[in-house]
């Protein structure tokens, strides 16, 4: 069974969990390594 990425939904073979902060909550989600590396530089500024 494949995990599949929080973000758009593809099957994916290496998984990166990443955490999401709304309000004061935190939730954990996995992404791709496309979206993940779209998240990285969403990061930088």
């Amino acid at each position: 069974m494949a995990d599949t990425c929080y973000y758009c939904g593809h099957d994916m073979q290496n998984a990166h969990c990443v955490t999401f902060y709304d309000s004061n909550t935190e939730r954990n989600e996995l992404l791709c390594d496309e979206c993940y590396a779209e998240w990285l530089e969403s990061t930088k500024g």
